[in-house]
């Protein structure tokens, strides 16, 4: 599935706050799921995605592609995981990688993550426009983790309406996400 994303360059080194509030609104969910992955605490996630959009506001200058301004903001997320595993403090340094994929080379672990992340973000995008009965059973079985006892109980419903539920969500998401070959092995 292709990025919807785009953002002018010039207007976002320019200090545009309507291009900086776009990259912020496509990447800080994501943001918040990667270092979640690493630091376990969304409070802290949620901090450290912000820090990470502060930094790349004040090195904005700095970036000259769409690909770098995506590499930035994981590369300085990591960091402050680590940073904050670690109980330190370090800026990003060194050259900006040119394009995301750099990481692959560099480091694959990290890769890996961020394409698990952006499959949740196109995921949680799908889920957001199943009808709320879905979105609830598929956000609490598949998310959460819980069992079709455990959601009849919190909710009321049947376990065969749970099952329901689940399985219509599950084929509008094989259906719009049919073209995602990471989705496909996450379901697989």
């Amino acid at each position: 599935m292709p990025s919807l994303f785009a953002v002018d360059i010039n207007q976002f080194n320019t200090g545009d706050r309507k291009a900086f509030d776009r990259v912020y609104r496509y990447y800080s969910r994501a943001l918040q799921h990667f270092a979640f992955s690493y630091v376990h605490d969304r409070g802290v996630a949620e901090e450290i995605a912000s820090d990470s959009m502060l930094k790349l506001w004040n090195n904005r200058k700095r970036i000259t592609t769409e690909q770098q301004i995506k590499a930035f903001l994981y590369i300085a997320t990591r960091n402050a995981c680590i940073d904050n595993i670690r109980s330190s403090s370090r800026l990003p340094t060194g050259k900006l990688p040119e394009d995301v994929n750099d990481l692959l080379k560099e480091e694959p672990e990290v890769y890996n993550r961020i394409l698990y992340i952006e499959l949740l973000q196109q995921i949680e995008d799908v889920v957001d426009t199943l009808p709320s009965s879905q979105q609830a059973v598929f956000r609490k079985s598949v998310i959460e983790g819980k069992t079709t006892h455990e959601i009849a109980s919190e909710t009321g419903m049947t376990e065969s309406s749970i099952f329901a539920q689940k399985s219509k969500a599950l084929t509008t998401l094989r259906k719009l996400l049919k073209n995602n070959f990471l989705f496909l092995l996450w379901i697989g």
